[in-house]
């Protein structure tokens, strides 16, 4: 299903917005992307190419880039916010003079904020006033491989179902599918808290501590997930989904992963400056490191595996340290998932620390 007619404004030219300007482009969408650079606006305007993000995929002519926010928003139906998640609440004051309640607005930022520990969503509908449509749209789809034509696939969670079916109408193609879910709250915290499992992995993977290893470890990072998630009003199918241990396997496995590739040149012995991506990319598990350590305290929430990528990223301790508080840990009992409520029947709570 084509998608003409749709005005489209993305919002940041990173990337992942790049991906999702070219694929709305090629499914017949009017595009504007809005790029806080000139330099990378005119790239995109003169040689059809965005080199810093992605260098190698030509863009369509079609595609039109401009540095004007305001302007980006005033013109366009259909906001796409790609921006790291600690730029979210500064880049959603700058729109609320152009946002009317016409607005639908797509989130694919993943974190959440430090020190409110707000979701991206309550973030945007906080700065502008509850007045866009707003949607989330996550899932394992490394920016690259889409931008690339490869099958990628993902979840829109969206509570109006209006909303829902224009925004699946523009994204979905043959190369990208696209599930809907009304779960906003589980999307959102399965796609901040996978970044952190995801360090955690490339730590384990750094120290060469095996495959059995990592595969426990991300075994556990569900289960930590789903603790917290549920808690904070969350369904358990997410979690078992795209937006949950989908998007966890693909961001604690693969070699494009940003947090995963921090986590291993950690567990290898570099520090933490040394581990920071280069050329502007931004690894969102250590910020969101802090965020869902403060969340899991507040809920009272057992989540080892991602109190130990804390306190490795921001209380200084090694590796090799928080590997052995982990393994010291008393012994499990029975593995049991934590899934309240499901299907309106409560199940044992998970006792395994």
């Amino acid at each position: 299903m084509r998608s003409e007619g749709f005005k489209i404004g993305v919002i940041g030219a990173g990337a992942w917005g790049t991906a999702l300007a070219r694929l709305l482009v090629l499914n017949g969408s009017s595009v504007q992307l809005w790029c806080h650079e000139v330099e990378t606006a005119n790239n995109i305007h003169d040689n059809h190419l965005n080199p810093q993000f992605l260098p190698d995929i030509p863009l369509p002519e079609t595609l039109d880039a401009n540095t004007d926010l305001l302007e980006v928003v005033r013109n366009s139906r259909i906001l796409v916010a790609t921006p790291p998640s600690h730029f979210t609440r500064e880049i959603a004051k700058k729109m609320r003079p152009q946002i009317c309640a016409e607005h639908i607005l797509l989130i694919l930022s993943k974190g959440i904020e430090q020190h409110s520990l707000a979701l991206m969503s309550e973030i945007y509908a906080e700065e502008l006033g509850n007045l866009p449509q707003i949607a989330i749209l996550s899932g394992p789809t490394f920016a690259h491989e889409v931008a690339l034509d490869l099958p990628s696939a993902a979840v829109l969670a969206c509570k109006d179902e209006t909303a829902g079916n224009l925004l699946q109408k523009c994204f979905h193609s043959d190369r990208f599918r696209l599930y809907r879910s009304t779960d906003l709250v589980g999307v959102q915290l399965g796609g901040a808290i996978k970044n952190v499992i995801a360090i955690a992995s490339g730590i384990a993977d750094g120290m060469q501590l095996g495959l059995n290893a990592r595969a426990a470890l991300i075994c556990r990072g569900v289960a930590e997930m789903t603790r917290l998630g549920t808690k904070m009003g969350g369904s358990p199918e997410t979690f078992m989904g795209m937006s949950g241990i989908g998007d966890l396997v693909l961001t604690a496995t693969g070699n494009l992963s940003r947090n995963h590739n921090l986590g291993e040149k950690l567990g290898r012995g570099f520090s933490l400056e040394e581990c920071l991506p280069p050329d502007g990319a931004v690894a969102e598990g250590v910020l969101n490191a802090v965020s869902i350590h403060e969340l899991a305290e507040r809920h009272l929430i057992e989540m080892p595996l991602c109190s130990a990528v804390f306190q490795v990223l921001h209380q200084g301790i090694s590796c090799v340290q928080a590997l052995q508080q982990l393994l010291e840990r008393e012994r499990p009992d029975e593995e049991v998932m934590f899934f309240p409520n499901l299907n309106n029947n409560t199940v044992h709570a998970n006792q395994q620390k």
